[in-house]
């Protein structure tokens, strides 16, 4: 197999999008489809994370991009003619080794022959140290892959066949070898991200087979074998809600985790929602939803939550990307008891999603995906993406920043005609709505939910302008238009 190393300076390759505040925005030009699937922090506090690279002819290359805050990076690009290259999911040892894992197959088209579990181990110099590889049978190809760092140690590897009903759970060892497999083949049900539990196995957040109104909570034993399942409906308080491979639980406490996904309620837009969960595996809380209702959202594939200190928990989330219109993504801020601190919707123009998002020690977080211009139709010139967020960025005022992306209040539908919805983080907001001659034709002010409803009916078709002040006296206009 061939790999090759690559050592850019940032300049060659990189340039700033967005340099306005403290907001970081960074692209990596390709001509390719090329978008980072997963990012980490190495044990001397570098980032790392892995990629892949989509090229017209469908022949994938994995790689691992290694940076500071600043963005000067060091690349490895993992490449063969003959074959076909997907990095899923890495992990750091405790010897500051990365161990990734993914597929590799024949490269004859997405997802064909692509049947061989590939690991490969780097170390902190993206140089080669090991490689392994575990076959499926051949008619299982294109699985999912998710990998977890058990609080003992231990390293698991899940495997998810979305096309049929196989599954498969492989303990690894830091050196990429192989310790136990254990292949399941009537399982059915998807498989979300794995999480560590207290003991020496692990857990696995689900949905159940027929009937689909379930998910669950699996453990995992030494022996990586299924064992007890904890169920709840897939339904809560009249929302439906999706366990499928973008779901995430992640350990508040030695008691409680947060379970972040996403649902809806009926005949609305998909949400992203939130619920402290037991160690008993039992619902502790109503739900917390956020989202941008004039778009579905979905939960980010590689953990969309993060935190250090639990009074800043960082969540993300993404818009189906589309080669015809711009699809922004959303990041908030909220603390341990579901209080909202800040959000804001990013990306710009463009198609732009995240993967995974991971906090910084200095209490922000970077985030990590792709970009893509809407506008040129090629869904193949797809840039990989990388922005990091300080705390301000998202709890400050939008009119403290350049980014006209970064507006605090998201008003919807625009166009619309007898109700106008107001989504915003800031307290103690007043309205104030000018026709376009500039007289002053609604005045009011919002509640303090995240979402707040307008009434319109008696205003005439036209061109407004929406001021809108929020008790610290920071004011923003954004244009409101009723056909």
């Amino acid at each position: 197999m061939k790999a090759k190393k690559i050592i850019l300076i940032s300049a060659l390759w990189m340039f700033v999008i967005q340099p306005s505040f403290s907001q970081h925005e960074y692209l990596i030009d390709s001509d390719d489809r090329f978008s980072f699937t997963n990012v980490r922090m190495d044990n001397n506090g570098d980032y790392v994370a892995i990629f892949n690279r989509d090229s017209a002819d469908r022949n994938f290359k994995g790689g691992v991009v290694k940076f500071n805050k600043q963005f000067d990076y060091e690349m490895y690009l993992h490449e063969n003619d003959s074959t076909y290259f997907e990095f899923w999911d890495f992990i750091v040892t405790d010897d500051n080794n990365y161990l990734i894992s993914g597929t590799i197959g024949d490269n004859v088209g997405w997802g064909i022959a692509n049947h061989t579990i590939y690991f490969l181990l780097l170390d902190e110099n993206l140089t080669v140290i090991a490689e392994n590889s575990f076959s499926l049978p051949e008619a299982y190809n294109n699985p999912f892959i998710k990998m977890l760092k058990n609080t003992d140690g231990r390293i698991y590897v899940t495997i998810d066949e979305p096309s049929s009903a196989m599954k498969g759970v492989i303990e690894l060892s830091p050196l990429a070898q192989i310790l136990k497999e254990q292949m399941y083949f009537d399982m059915g049900s998807p498989i979300a991200n794995p999480f560590p539990s207290h003991g020496h196995g692990f857990y696995l957040l689900r949905s159940l087979p027929v009937p689909w109104a379930l998910g669950g909570i699996t453990e995992v034993d030494t022996c990586l074998n299924f064992d007890t399942t904890y169920l709840f409906p897939m339904k809560i308080n009249g929302i439906y809600y999706d366990m499928d491979t973008r779901g995430t639980c992640k350990w508040l406490n030695d008691t409680t985790y947060l379970l972040y996904s996403e649902g809806s309620l009926e005949s609305a837009t998909v949400d992203l929602y939130l619920y402290k969960v037991n160690s008993e595996h039992q619902f502790l809380t109503e739900p917390f939803i956020i989202g941008r209702d004039d778009y579905d959202d979905i939960a980010v594939n590689f953990q969309g939550i993060d935190w250090i200190d639990p009074h800043n928990i960082w969540l993300a989330g993404n818009v189906w990307a589309s080669m015809y219109f711009a699809t922004p993504y959303f990041v908030a801020i909220i603390n341990e008891d579901f209080e909202l601190l800040g959000v804001k919707s990013c990306g710009g123009d463009n198609n732009t999603y995240v993967n995974s998002i991971l906090v910084t020690p200095d209490g922000g977080c970077v985030m990590v995906g792709g970009q893509r211009d809407y506008q040129a139709g090629n869904q193949y010139d797809t840039d990989a993406y990388i922005a990091f967020f300080d705390r301000e960025d998202i709890i400050t005022s939008a009119n403290e920043t350049s980014n006209p992306y970064d507006s605090d209040y998201l008003l919807y539908p625009n166009p619309g005609f007898d109700k106008l919805y107001i989504q915003t983080a800031r307290k103690g907001v007043v309205l104030k709505m000018y026709d376009p001659l500039g007289h002053l034709v609604l005045h009011q002010m919002l509640n303090d939910e995240f979402r707040s409803q307008i009434e319109t009916m008696t205003l005439k078709p036209g061109f407004y302008t929406c001021q809108l002040t929020d008790k610290d006296g920071n004011t923003e206009h954004v244009n409101w238009i009723k056909p």
